[in-house]
């Protein structure tokens, strides 16, 4: 009787576990990056999607902190999450483009936890970019921020050249976190989404996705403009290769982190399965 409780308190214990480190996301993302869960740090951040592989430091990787994270509107109110910071331009994450992941992209999902700390460092103030080689080549998107200021913006490439979308109207206020996702349905639309809320829609452009997505930069537009850092914090970042519904917009962004501790809630199971046994 003893062996079969053990048995099944350790299957409790592990299911338990992994309810709490999944809760929420959409399953089959290709890149996943978690400044919680990143074994490659200084050196890299190690992607945990089905893309696998890693975006190398460039020059030198962001500071790996740790502070509160809140989004009131999504009821998350983490003490102590994980996230990197660049202070100092070309303090970002996507190496030669040879070293980067490939991701085949024609509809998509893009999601990043973030937070901007401040003005720009240099002339421009970038945030990411998505795109086939060379930068700003056949396909891809850049994010930045418009005028050095708060607004986000995209700038599109496809069919082999830079097309015309429209203002996404996303905000990023200074020193507040937000969860930000781009939704794009290939040919159909594109739709921005703030902490979940549907902010903007426009209509989409035509990507090959057998041209592969391997320029790709965390902190800057592309590795030969890292120097435009984005003066920001990134919790998580996460691609799919597929467009998610609003309800699974909500969901993943509700779920990037649990109403309790992890360690505090284990504890609490641990002890009532010793009264009951």
């Amino acid at each position: 009787m003893r062996s079969i409780v053990s048995t099944f308190t350790a299957t409790f214990i592990l299911a338990a576990l992994c309810s709490f480190a999944y809760a929420g996301a959409v399953p089959g993302a290709v890149m996943i990056l978690d400044a919680s869960d990143n074994p490659d740090h200084p050196k890299a951040w190690k992607n945990l999607g089905e893309a696998g592989g890693s975006l190398s430091a460039a020059d030198k990787a962001p500071d790996l902190e740790d502070g509160p994270i809140k989004i009131a509107s999504l009821g998350i109110n983490e003490r102590k999450g994980m996230y990197y910071t660049a202070k100092e331009s070309k303090r970002t994450f996507g190496g030669p483009v040879n070293k980067n992941p490939k991701l085949y992209l024609a509809d998509y999902t893009f999601e990043f936890l973030c937070r901007r700390n401040g003005n720009l460092f240099v002339e421009e103030h970038h945030f990411v970019g998505f795109q086939n080689s060379p930068a700003e080549g056949a396909q891809g998107i850049r994010f930045w921020l418009l005028g050095g200021g708060d607004e986000l913006g995209i700038s599109i490439h496809a069919k082999g050249s830079k097309q015309a979308p429209a203002a996404i109207k996303i905000q990023l206020e200074q020193d507040v976190w937000t969860w930000v996702t781009l939704v794009g349905e290939n040919k159909k639309s594109i739709v921005a989404y703030q902490d979940g809320r549907k902010i903007s829609q426009q209509g989409g452009f035509d990507w090959n996705v057998k041209l592969p997505i391997n320029e790709i930069s965390i902190g800057a537009n592309s590795h030969s403009e890292r120097r435009r850092t984005f003066n920001g914090s990134f919790s998580l970042v996460r691609v799919y290769d597929k467009a998610l519904t609003p309800a699974q917009v909500l969901s993943n962004a509700k779920g990037v982190f649990l109403a309790v501790e992890p360690g505090d809630k284990l504890s609490t199971t641990w002890g009532k399965l010793k009264q009951g046994f």
